[in-house]
């Protein structure tokens, strides 16, 4: 049976229905009780698809607050056990890049100008700021919308907030939706779909690369010279993130964007790219999608 993770409780989170949409558009096994691996964070998907097999799907950037540095992180440490793309396991199939609403949550009866705590993941803040700011409410982080709307519902220490969350968490928490957009600007979430190395990589219109590489120590000029060749084909660099790694080094995670007509620009660009660095795993190119 093939295992499915991303961040829990199980249809409770934002998680849970990119994994429903990317699998609808990239033909992956339907999650089940049986076959869940719940995470408890972003940054354990990657880990317990390596430990137990199977797929995923991990929030990796939203439109409000950029990206989610433990996924980034989590691909990094790949360098640590994978010299090369063909030793690792999982490789990305493809992403969605999701329109989601947040829920304000309650239990049943609590009205809304009681309320003067909200749980949420982190990332919540930044679409719903405005919002909060309105009800003068304190936030309380949560390791996911969905275990949010769980203390909100099981713990009587929440049981005046609120939690952020989907309408599914609702429903399997029997929660209340005082506001079904509680958002003040568009909330939009970037998802990848991590998958075994036998299933087949989709490209499309749209598509990213990311790649975890390693530059030469105490090089001057190293991370410049091996970004040079993306921009001398006109690829954009969306985004870059960096992990100490002892020493006074770093490694590096970067996405690249290229659309369809660029993927032999991409070819060119990343044959370069290798002349400058020691290690590199590549992921991708794969398809973007919108919903």
């Amino acid at each position: 049976m093939n295992k499915v993770t991303f961040l829990g409780p199980l249809g409770t989170t934002f998680s849970h229905d990119a994994y429903v949409a990317l699998s609808g558009i990239f033909s992956t096994p339907e999650v089940t009780h049986e076959n869940y691996v719940p995470a408890g964070t972003n940054g354990e998907v990657l880990k317990l698809i390596r430990q137990r097999g199977g797929y995923g799907a991990i929030a990796m950037e939203t439109r409000a607050e950029g990206r989610v540095a433990e996924p980034l992180e989590a691909f990094i440490e790949l360098l640590k056990t994978y010299q090369s793309i063909d030793q690792c396991p999982l490789h990305i199939v493809g992403a969605v890049r999701m329109k989601i609403s947040f829920c304000l949550l309650t239990r049943p009866g609590i009205k809304r100008d009681s309320i003067k705590r909200i749980l949420a993941h982190q990332k919540a803040i930044g679409p719903c700021k405005g919002s909060i700011e309105a009800m003068n409410a304190t936030m309380i982080a949560a390791p996911s919308n969905g275990e949010a709307a769980r203390l909100v519902a099981q713990s009587e220490e929440h049981a005046d907030c609120a939690a952020l969350g989907p309408a599914s968490a609702a429903e399997k928490y029997g929660l209340q939706i005082l506001d079904s957009q509680f958002e003040n600007q568009e909330a939009v979430t970037t998802f990848f779909l991590i998958a075994p190395r036998a299933h087949k990589r989709s490209v499309g219109k749209e598509n990213r690369v990311l790649i975890v590489f390693k530059v030469p120590q105490h090089k001057s000029g190293a991370l410049v010279r091996c970004l040079i060749p993306f921009d001398a084909e006109g690829l954009n660099l969306i985004q870059i993130h960096s992990v100490h790694v002892g020493n006074s080094t770093y490694n590096f995670v970067i996405e690249i964007e290229a659309k369809d007509y660029q993927l032999e620009a991409l070819d060119r660009a990343m044959k370069a790219f290798s002349a400058y660095v020691e290690e590199h795993l590549t992921f991708g190119p794969f398809q973007v999608t919108s919903r």
